[in-house]
């Protein structure tokens, strides 16, 4: 559906994806996708099954169950997106986590669409998943994964869309598009601002906000072939 309103009302014509451009970046989000999916059975099998027999063993389990289910939803999305937060913000202070995150290559792509917001490089899911593990095995919020998952899910996918759909007031709390556009400019200093790629509230309380216009995107005049994105954790 967020693919069709981008062709039909984009936010930024000159965004507008061809069929082959799609089908491309599909492929790459298939392999991200695939390699996600790999890697978290290996954490669970390993790191995961570790933090759940720790978490019994220390009885860790603090978890507010008797909350209501949506105020469980939002600590866990807020809580997960802190952790997330800081490990995104070292991997632009740091030129090594940048490079073998490959979260680069997330940053490379020129025209953004709702599917950009899954075209990570399969590298990082090593890094990406272990702030879930962390805050639900720790501290027993996996008890409500399905519905934070869907709501990080949806909202990274709108954050990322070539649509107008700033709000002032649902981005308050939550990462709009415009934000999160900024985030992925190709000015250095605009692109280290607008870390929470769902949730932008740690960003105004850590001063890294910005709500700003954004000329251009990417981290090159052009956008690499997927080729070179594989390569860019194993290349200088």
């Amino acid at each position: 559906l967020i693919i069709l309103l981008e062709l039909l009302i984009p936010a930024r014509p000159e965004w507008r994806k061809s069929v082959r451009e799609n089908l491309a970046l599909f492929g790459f989000v298939f392999v991200a996708a695939t390699a996600y999916v790999a890697i978290e059975m290996l954490y669970e099998m390993s790191i995961f099954k570790w933090m759940a027999d720790l978490s019994t063993a220390w009885q860790l389990e603090i978890w507010p169950s008797q909350w209501p289910i949506i105020a469980q939803v939002l600590l866990i999305f807020s809580a997960f997106k802190l952790v997330n937060y800081w490990y995104h913000r070292a991997s632009h202070r740091w030129g090594w986590l940048w490079k073998f995150s490959g979260h680069s290559a997330h940053h490379a792509f020129k025209k953004l669409s709702g599917l950009n917001a899954v075209a990570n490089h399969p590298v990082e899911a090593f890094f990406l998943i272990l702030p879930r593990a962390i805050v639900g095995f720790l501290l027993g919020g996996e008890v409500v994964g399905a519905a934070f998952v869907s709501l990080t899910t949806v909202t990274a996918i709108l954050a990322h869309s070539n649509l107008n759909l700033n709000s002032a007031i649902v981005g308050w709390f939550f990462t709009t598009n415009r934000y999160h556009i900024h985030h992925h400019s190709q000015v250095i200093s605009e692109s280290n601002t607008n870390y929470g790629c769902v949730c932008i509230v740690w960003d105004r309380l850590f001063g890294t906000f910005a709500d700003a216009n954004t000329q251009d995107t990417g981290i090159g005049n052009k956008q690499p072939s997927y080729k070179a994105l594989y390569l860019m954790p194993f290349k200088r």
